[in-house]
């Protein structure tokens, strides 16, 4: 004899029967409560909507064929309603006819079963219905937790991020941090330890929880081993040995470290990061600075070089991440950094305002969101 599912805490399933028929509802009742489910009976459509609602069943067993609202509507609402639509249906059919199963399907039907059928029939498909709903109900109870879980590690993430406004004797600076999921392989950081201040910004390919601990280690090593390098090169051959242990093998990172010597030179490593932007203020033109170099992560033992730029008060910084670049319109057209380029040229107010332009040009720009990514970006000004 086959057992009936039981709901956790051995509750038996409830069964929301529907049949206008009074004779068939106590007859088809009696023998499902004699296999162990708690069966709500109802004699019309409406009022099998109305007990389904209030009663939340495992299972809703309807007849085809009643007046003025017939199996095939109840089933309609029941799939339409948010509240009830993961219930599954299982139709009773007065003939398996092939249009019956089309129309019944058609409306939202799980499973038939003819009327006059084997009880044994009846159990074994409101069984597999039962299962499958048990199962699909634990799916969304660990979808849950995850999410909650995936909440908590964001609120981790974004404690990692330094706040939007930093200020140090040589700089100003304003930064975002935009995710496009739930977690970001973005990051970026400025701090100044020893006199001296550094700027650094990262991208970590892929997204979700592999990229954000890959991040979450990668702000630890940046804070404890940059100020023991003698130059930004060095750190990022060491930081590269590290991440090619620590990290998957297809995860890899881009990123860029900036130093502020004490003579107010700008001292900086890249790792194929996307070149940034320097506006001289002097000139009042902005310079694409680009200097290819390896992947961190992807291979050990890379060297990486250090470069110098002569800056002067007044000059502004922009630093960002892909993201920005990869936003495209649905028509096409990719956001390119020359439209930051000639805000920074076209802007002479304080590095806030600055900033507040170039925020509002990004977030205008109609991206799909398709060609979304995550976007992290600094601008500083330098006294």
């Amino acid at each position: 004899m086959q057992e009936t599912s039981q709901k956790p805490g051995n509750q038996p399933p409830r069964i929301v029967l529907i049949d206008d028929n009074t004779n068939d509802v106590t007859v088809t009742r009696r023998v499902l409560e004699r296999r162990g489910y708690d069966v709500v009976p109802a004699t019309s459509g409406e009022e099998g909507l109305r007990l389904a609602s209030q009663v939340n069943p495992d299972a809703i067993v309807v007849d085809y064929r009643m007046p003025v609202m017939d199996g095939f509507e109840v089933t309609r609402r029941v799939k339409s309603d948010a509240r009830l639509q993961t219930i599954p249906v299982l139709m009773l059919t007065g003939a398996d006819t092939p249009q019956h199963v089309v129309d019944g399907l058609g409306a939202g039907a799980d499973d038939f079963v003819t009327k006059g059928s084997d009880a044994e029939v009846l159990f074994a498909r409101l069984g597999a219905l039962l299962r499958v709903k048990a199962y699909q109900d634990e799916l969304r109870r660990v979808n849950q937790r995850m999410s909650r879980d995936l909440q908590i590690a964001r609120r981790v993430q974004e404690a990692l991020v330094p706040a939007a406004s930093f200020d140090a004797p040589r700089i100003e600076a304003r930064s975002a941090y935009i995710p496009s999921e739930t977690l970001s392989g973005d990051f970026y950081d400025y701090f100044v330890q020893e006199g001296l201040t550094y700027l650094f910004v990262a991208d970590v390919s892929g997204h979700g929880l592999p990229a954000a601990i890959l991040v979450s280690l990668l702000k630890s090593y940046l804070r404890t081993e940059a100020p023991t390098e003698s130059s930004p090169a060095a750190f990022m051959s060491r930081l590269n040995d590290f991440l090619f242990t620590v990290s998957l093998p297809a995860q890899f990172a881009t990123a860029q470290l900036l130093r502020i010597d004490e003579e107010g030179c700008l001292v900086y490593a890249n790792a194929a990061h996307p070149p940034f932007l320097l506006y001289r203020h002097k000139d009042r033109r902005t310079d694409i600075v680009e200097y290819p170099s390896h992947l961190l992560g992807a291979l050990p033992g890379m060297a990486y070089e250090d470069c110098r730029l002569a800056i002067e008060p007044g000059d502004t910084l922009f630093i960002y991440t892909d993201g920005l670049t990869d936003r495209r319109t649905a028509g096409g057209e990719f956001y390119s950094i020359e439209r930051v380029a000639r805000l920074l040229e076209e802007s002479s107010g304080t590095v806030g305002e600055v900033y507040d332009r170039i925020y509002a040009d990004i977030c205008s720009f109609a991206a799909t969101e398709e060609f979304k990514d995550d976007i992290a970006f600094v601008v500083t000004r330098f006294h």
